[in-house]
């Protein structure tokens, strides 16, 4: 306890005018500098933050800010407990040593610590076997998910973090269908619309544009919508009424793993894949963007991982031997003969009422094939919709700072 106390007090603080900074050094030993105009630019002073249960708002201006701007005078306050600084224009800040010590610029340790907050990259646990992420799948009741917000937080992070989480449900009337999806959309956010609409529903249908309402056999990994410049970057499927005859399991992999042991093991292949340009087309041509900020072709580390079950080598032949297209499926191939290891899949049965929600740019999904009723009041119904990672960490966030979580922290 006492180390941790120490870890928030501020022993000195000396003027570093050369460095245009302020040192600030613990009494557990650790210092740091804090850069004049940084600690200008966030002063939480009413002359530069309106801060409200309403609302936080910056009110000064890069227009008007003065960026070589240096204290008039700063000190300890009479408890040693934070930093005051008196700034011109009659501005006074004040600076508690915590916010100071997890905030200070520079530090990679505050960095890391902040992405993890974030739950960006830096918080993803990738699949390393079958019974790892067996065992770390989190299932959550349904009923809690809609009462409590903790278990709605703990549901959405575990989404963020191993990419995938269900919500274990029951059986109900077919005349609520709709009903309880919208109670489960309304409880993560604002949905992401396509071209099928805000939700979509899965179930065998005549004439069906899509391979999944077209038959019952197996569907192959995939992900939803890679050709588009903005794919939906989570997807949810509630199952309202299961497959009686068996068959029809959830199959998931994930990219990103898959992506890193060709990394580690098929490095010629994994380059293949990330580095040369293809456009996908089913029939005719879409007409979409595929280079990134000024015309340049983007190569982000797991931004995607798709596969669509066919494609048109369109782009950039000049550029490149047409032998390299035997070499490409080659590369096609072993990732998806990766994919399809047990020792890679996840596989269960979503029962009828049960929701699963997972992150669509990485995890490749599938179902196994199952058997027709005859009957359509019997047969396999499923409802889903996609989601923004946006709409997911927000919710997150508000739950948190609600709650006053620890994972809260304030950024004013």
């Amino acid at each position: 306890m006492r180390c941790f106390l120490k870890k928030y007090i501020i022993r000195s603080v000396t003027n570093l005018f050369e460095k245009r900074a302020i040192k600030a050094t613990f009494k557990d030993g650790y210092h740091r500098l804090f850069p004049y105009v940084w600690l200008r630019d966030c002063s939480l002073d009413d002359k530069t933050y309106v801060i409200s249960n309403a609302m936080k708002g910056r009110l000064h201006s890069m227009r008007d800010f003065d960026v070589n701007v240096k204290p008039i005078n700063f000190r300890l306050d009479s408890k040693g407990k934070s930093l005051l600084v008196e700034w011109p224009g009659n501005v006074n800040s004040r600076y508690e040593p915590k916010w100071l010590r997890t905030h200070c610029p520079g530090s990679k340790a505050v960095r890391e610590k902040r992405r993890q907050i974030y739950l960006g990259y830096e918080c993803i646990r990738l699949w390393e076997d079958r019974s790892t992420i067996e065992s770390r799948l989190k299932r959550f009741s349904h009923q809690l998910f809609l009462e409590d917000d903790k278990v709605l937080h703990d549901f959405l992070k575990a989404v963020c973090v191993d990419g995938i989480a269900v919500l274990k449900g029951t059986e109900y009337s077919p005349d609520l269908r709709n009903e309880v999806l919208w109670s489960i959309i309304r409880r993560i956010g604002m949905v992401q619309p396509t071209h099928f609409g805000e939700t979509f529903e899965v179930c065998p249908k005549p004439d069906a544009s899509n391979m999944a309402y077209a038959n019952t056999q197996e569907l192959p990994y995939h992900t939803d919508f890679p050709s588009l410049q903005d794919p939906p970057q989570l997807q949810m499927l509630h199952m309202c009424k299961k497959a009686e005859c068996g068959g029809g399991k959830s199959m998931f992999v994930d990219g990103f793993s898959i992506a890193k042991k060709m990394f580690r093991e098929h490095y010629d292949e994994y380059k293949l894949l990330c580095y040369y340009p293809l456009e996908f087309i089913e029939e005719g041509f879409d007409v979409h963007n595929i280079k990134g900020f000024q015309d340049k072709e983007e190569r982000v580390d797991f931004a995607m991982v798709a596969r669509h079950k066919t494609f048109n080598w369109f782009l950039d032949m000049a550029e490149n031997d047409s032998s390299d297209i035997q070499e490409l499926y080659d590369a096609l191939k072993l990732f998806t003969k990766l994919c399809y290891l047990p020792e890679n899949q996840l596989i269960f049965p979503l029962e009828s009422g049960d929701t699963v929600l997972w992150a669509n740019t990485r995890i490749l999904h599938a179902r196994s094939a199952y058997k027709l009723i005859g009957t359509q009041e019997r047969e396999r119904y499923v409802l889903g919709c996609y989601f923004s990672w946006d709409t997911i960490k927000s919710r997150i966030r508000l739950i948190r700072r609600q709650l006053k979580l620890p994972e809260d922290q304030e950024m004013v």
